[in-house]
């Protein structure tokens, strides 16, 4: 096979002799091991199950694809087979199908790399984090890992034997407690009568793991947990705060229930004498006013008033248009309505249309029954704000069809003043649709529409369309809903963790597609920041029946146990409660509103996220999570980081490895790497506000100051472990 394969390589790269683009050799035997394996097996199906976990290889159109790097020399065109993906600084990523690889030679590129496989993504969250510069304790009085902090976790699928849950020597467990509302066996909390609660560790390993629920044997909560606080498992995948203590709550899906593990937790710490972080990766489109002032709302920022910290996901549904808002003046809005597919879960029941309007602006809200052409076929019925408060359960006939639909209306919702009316339409018989149409005299009003399911945990949005003249289309915007609209909350959006490609070009960074977008209801700045959440690499339930890609395992007690791959503002969120966790160490004296401060006061931005107002942006926040500096701002040392302003920069990774990536301050001047008998290992000029990239994989391993000279004055910004 071997020789096979050389043989292969060595026709590829002849074919390419005398044509642009240029393939790296790796990158040449790589594609034609592909087309030996595509040439011996006709079925695409099978050969995408074959080479998952050994090749790049996606499900595309139908098919299976490869992924490639590309630097283009011009815009990109449309080829068989070929799909583009996104393009920053040149560099392009795209997918070939795997029986059209020939068609690489007329693409418009100077380069192709085929695209490397993804590394553990908690080392580069942790890089890209700037956590590893934390756990080094560089320029720090130590290195901080979350030492007498707890983690609390409300989530589902706990894998108590886990070893992520260990201490970095797998040598005893860091779970404190454990709350499973939905195992009935007992013994609860000793203040609630529901549930089992464990805080003994034996009593917690003769659970093992929580019990099934509304996600069968979930595994959620274990990968969220592996991302704040895990040890490694003794290969090496760390989460943000490895040394942090962890209390697990299986809540039942409900408001009260994770009321009721927010105050278990907190007794526990309290009693413990420790401080604690919550992190909430979980979201309710259907539930709260949007506008911070929902009782859980007021329920959370009572709790940080008492010290608790808090980190929640922004929410996954930035790339649905499912938002509308407009001021009227005795107009009527009409819009479609997307369903989600019945075929796509057994659950689903239909669409949920939540709609708020301004205090004492009253409106009226209903449907229309669509044909598939969407030509009305009649009207539903108007609700009217001002007939509040009253709610329906019923059907509308017309014809031959029937929608059923529930209603809630408010003239002046409790928790704000506002009006409202949540409109649940179930899934319209076959060929029909449904548009929503909304009017008022005056004043503004928003709609949202969420998929909603027969076990009432739906928390993806799906479009509204304009699809007839006059009708209007649906955005991104005010995406934020309970609880990550919680003042006191850090809401948290996510982004994809740089990282280096084999040839050295540094990729990602990018914003998620999938993040939800601000602002909250009442126009404050939401997210927070940013943190990694793309693709992120943690713990899997040994336990869980939920499907997973594996990515790979760790042995422990003769289990091997599983890792995954994730994407979502449920990893973004518990990246920041660990970073939280590591400034709780250092400061344990701080407030939950301080944390916070520093957390957005020392924020990044790059080319990807741009200029960012001071007071945040709808989609990244004020920035990148930065937690280093942060660490470093919260002891008082933030000058050995940042110098004086207009000569900030930052360093990474650090610890580095191959290469050092280096943010130069804003004004021009000279840089130096000196090791520490004072020599001079590296040295440039740099223009003001440019990133360089210092090769450093020759240098001697060790620790190093980067210095640079702006206007004659020297400044040390950073040292530098090599």
């Amino acid at each position: 096979m071997n020789r096979f394969l050389a043989f292969c390589a060595l026709a590829f790269s002849a074919t390419l002799a005398s044509a642009q683009p240029a393939l790296p050799i790796t990158t040449q035997q790589a594609v034609a091991a592909l087309q030996a394996a595509a040439a011996e097996q006709p079925d695409d199906a099978k050969l995408f199950a074959a080479l998952q976990g050994g090749a790049p290889v996606g499900w595309l159109n139908g098919g299976c694809s490869v992924g490639f790097l590309g630097r283009l020399n011009s815009e990109p065109t449309a080829l068989p087979g070929v799909h583009w993906g996104a393009t920053r600084g040149g560099v392009t990523s795209f997918r070939v199908g795997i029986r059209q690889l020939d068609a690489l030679a007329d693409l418009p590129c100077d380069l192709i790399e085929i695209a490397p496989l993804a590394a553990p993504h908690l080392d580069r969250s942790i890089g890209a984090t700037r956590t590893d510069s934390v756990h080094a304790g560089i320029a720090l009085p130590q290195s901080y890992h979350g030492e007498n902090v707890l983690i609390g976790v409300v989530d589902w699928g706990f894998d108590y034997t886990h070893p992520m849950f260990y201490d970095t020597t797998l040598t005893f467990s860091r779970v404190r407690g454990v709350w499973d509302q939905w195992r009935q066996a007992g013994p609860p909390p000793a203040d609630y009568g529901y549930g089992t609660a464990a805080e003994d560790p034996a009593a917690i390993a003769a659970l093992q793991a929580d019990t099934a629920n509304v996600y069968s044997y979930a595994t959620h909560g274990t990968h969220v947990a592996g991302i704040a606080g895990g040890s490694g498992a003794g290969i090496g995948l760390r989460g943000m705060a490895p040394a942090a203590e962890f209390l697990f709550a299986t809540f039942l899906v409900d408001v009260a229930a994770a009321l009721d593990a927010f105050v278990w937790m907190q007794d526990i710490a309290e009693a413990d004498g420790k401080r604690l972080v919550i992190n909430m990766s979980w979201g309710l489109p259907q539930i709260g006013s949007r506008d911070g002032n929902s009782l859980i709302n007021q329920f959370i920022d009572g709790l940080s008033n008492d010290g608790v910290v808090f980190a929640g996901s922004a929410g996954n549904n930035g790339d649905y248009n499912f938002h509308i808002d407009h001021t009227y003046g005795g107009d009527t809005l009409r819009s479609r309505v997307q369903f989600y597919p019945t075929s796509a879960n057994a659950n689903m029941w239909g669409q949920d249309l939540t709609l708020w309007g301004e205090p004492g602006e009253p409106f009226e809200a209903g449907f229309s029954l669509l044909s598939s052409m969407n030509a009305i076929l009649d009207e539903g019925p108007w609700l009217a704000t001002a007939d509040g408060p009253f709610g329906w359960d019923t059907t509308f006939v017309s014809g031959n069809d029937t929608v059923v639909y529930q209603a809630a209306v408010e003239a002046a919702h409790p928790v704000n003043g506002r009006p409202y009316i949540r409109l649940r339409i179930a899934t319209p018989p076959a060929n029909r649709g449904i548009a929503m149409k909304v009017t008022a005299p005056s004043g503004r009003v928003h709609a949202w529409n969420t998929t909603y399911l027969s076990n009432e945990v739906g928390n993806w949005g799906q479009d509204f369309y304009g699809t007839l003249p006059g009708w209007t289309g649906g955005d991104a915007a005010y995406g934020i809903g309970d609880p990550a609209s919680t003042e006191s909350v850090i809401t948290v959006a996510a982004y994809r963790s740089e990282y280096f490609s084999p040839g050295g070009t540094e990729l990602g960074g990018e914003v998620a597609y999938f993040t939800t977008h601000g602002p909250t209801l009442d126009e404050r700045h939401k997210p927070d920041l940013a943190a990694p959440g793309v693709s992120v690499l943690s713990s899997i339930s040994s336990f869980t029946d939920n499907g997973f890609a594996l990515s790979q395992t760790a042995p422990f007690n003769g289990v091997d146990y599983p890792f995954a791959r994730f994407s979502g503002t449920s990893m973004s969120s518990p990246t920041v409660a660990g970073i939280a966790a590591l400034m709780l160490e250092a400061d344990p004296t701080l407030t939950p509103a301080e944390v916070k401060a520093v957390l957005k006061a020392t924020a990044r931005q790059d080319d990807e996220t741009g200029w960012l107002p001071v007071e945040g942006d709808p989609v990244w926040g004020v920035g990148k999570v930065n937690a280093y500096a942060a660490v470093m701002e919260v002891l008082g040392l933030s000058g050995m980081a940042a110098g004086d302003a207009g000569t900030r920069a930052d360093v990474w990774p650090n610890p580095a490895g191959q290469q050092l990536v280096v943010q130069c301050p804003e004004a021009a001047g000279r840089w130096r790497l000196v090791d520490f008998t004072g020599r001079v290992v590296a040295e440039g000029a740099f223009a003001g506000g440019e990133r360089l990239t210092v090769p450093v994989g020759a240098y001697a391993r060790g620790s190093y100051v980067w210095e640079w000279q702006v206007a004659g004055r020297r400044e040390v910004t950073h040292l530098a472990f090599i």
